[in-house]
């Protein structure tokens, strides 16, 4: 696979066209004896190449272009190489750098990843030798590499389809904690005491990263741009060094990303001036969670509003009673805010409720996007989207095979170099999890899928594929 391919490079998409925000998916039973027959058939080493190759051209030359701190008489790996194998044991759902130097320890593994980084390879380098090579380049450059891929994907008109209105990209922004331990971390940070005037008091110290990721389509969440909130020997107080970091990050996106056209979600802790101030600025949308006693002005405006039912609705969708009202320009210090209040009702499990009685969820959310009578729905299901990133983005990371709270090293710049190499893993993984094509008649789990893919990559020879790979694509996602 040459490094020099050209972003010309022509590709088909078919996406179907949706009515709905969130559609009720119907799967056709498959034997077990068909889904063997289908497993035997897959070539998942090609799929991975086939999607590398044309989703991501620019990913090859972008890491052999990463500046390499290395001397060079020392070298017996490319950087390229070495991030290619940390990329792919993401992919893999490989669980640990350790590991991972055992999983690929075969023949056919190393011609296959020599094969994707256009080299011919001995051996790979084992996890050591990647640990101390992350602890020497720049996280920046990772990062920088993670926007230009995501450039692709939004200039690949692939996922249309999954914009606001047509119009707007959702990026949701929210923070978790990476690798925790009760000793002190090296770098710059966090802690957070637990039980504190209690004798079972105790502090944990932590890495917190504030993260943007684009919502593409419903099974598509990518990471567009991380900041890391180095707050060396501060304790975590989430009002402070969340909103400080969003600052931060909000500048950085429009830096990088000056005309597209953006609508940021959250959590109620982004329901502030802060936020609506910076969204304002840079001529962007916001649709945030909104809660009781976020900004107690405007809820009280909206309970004397709705009082006159002016634009309240209810249906019966999906066996769910839906109901919502919304409200129009509220005045919150001189911003005019939307308010849109939405409810679901359906039969509660037996265990946890009477036989019969109703369970409610109930949403909240502030919006300047324009509201029109019946359009309340629409808003709170793009309001809804916001989980994208916990269940989609943190919640898959951290529990379903890419072990992102796992401390891969006790270096801070490797620790962030790892993460960001887990991000493009993960990006590489969503294309190939949601082609249709792929998985028709195979009812398998995602941690068995990227199984299949490590057993796959170990066995078949790319090389034999190169023709294949080279081909035009056309993809459905799921």
């Amino acid at each position: 696979m040459s490094d020099n391919r050209s972003d010309k490079t022509n590709y088909f998409f078919a996406n179907p066209t949706r009515k709905e925000v969130f559609t009720k998916k119907t799967r056709k039973k498959t034997t077990r004896k068909e889904t063997r027959k289908r497993l035997k058939e897959l070539k998942l080493a090609v799929t991975l190449s086939k999607v590398i190759n044309h989703f991501f051209p620019g990913l090859l030359p972008a890491l052999a272009r990463v500046n390499d701190p290395r001397n060079a008489s020392y070298i017996t790996y490319s950087g390229k190489v070495i991030l290619m194998t940390r990329i792919l044991s993401s992919v893999f759902y490989i669980s640990s750098m350790r590991k991972s130097s055992e999983e690929f320890n075969s023949d056919k593994v190393i011609q296959n990843i020599g094969y994707l980084c256009n080299e011919e390879l001995e051996e790979l380098p084992y996890w050591e030798t990647i640990n101390n090579y992350l602890k020497r380049i720049n996280p920046d450059e990772l990062q920088n590499i993670i926007i230009e891929l995501v450039k692709r994907l939004i200039r690949s008109r692939a996922f249309e389809e999954g914009r606001i209105r047509n119009r707007y990209w959702q990026i949701v922004m929210d923070g978790t904690g990476l690798c925790s331990s009760r000793k002190e971390l090296d770098g710059k940070s966090l802690y957070k005491v637990y039980n504190k005037g209690t004798e079972e008091k105790y502090t944990e110290y932590l890495y917190y990263v504030l993260e943007a990721k684009l919502i593409l389509r419903e099974n598509v969440v990518v990471s567009i741009m991380t900041e890391f909130v180095d707050n060396e020997g501060k304790e975590l107080e989430k009002q402070d060094c969340e909103l400080t970091a969003a600052k931060r990050l909000m500048k950085r996106l429009k830096e990088e990303f000056p005309m597209l056209p953006i609508c940021i979600s959250a959590d109620s802790l982004y329901a502030s001036e802060t936020i609506l101030k910076e969204c304002k600025e840079k001529g962007w949308k916001y649709l945030l969670r909104f809660k009781e006693g976020s900004v107690p002005s405007i809820y009280e405006e909206y309970e004397s509003l709705k009082k006159y039912k002016e634009n309240e609705g209810s249906e019966v969708r999906n066996g769910k009673k839906i109901s919502w009202n919304h409200e129009t320009e509220i005045d919150y210090r001189g911003y005019s805010v939307n308010f849109v209040e939405y409810r679901e009702e359906e039969e509660a499990p037996k265990e946890k409720e009477e036989k019969g009685k109703a369970a409610e969820k109930k949403f909240y959310f502030i919006t300047d996007l324009p509201i029109k009578k019946g359009q309340a729905v629409e808003v709170a299901e793009y309001g809804r989207r916001r989980w994208k990133i916990e269940n989609e983005g943190f919640n898959t990371q951290k529990r379903q095979g890419y072990n992102l709270e796992h401390r891969y090293s006790h270096n801070y710049q490797a620790t962030k170099n790892h993460y960001y190499l887990i991000q493009i893993g993960h990006m590489i993984a969503q294309i190939i999890e949601g082609w249709k094509k792929i998985w028709e008649g195979i009812q398998q789990s995602r941690e068995q899928k990227h199984r299949r893919m490590l057993e796959n990559f170990k066995v078949v020879d790319l090389k034999e594929y190169k023709e294949e790979i080279q081909e035009q694509c056309q993809i459905r996602f799921e």
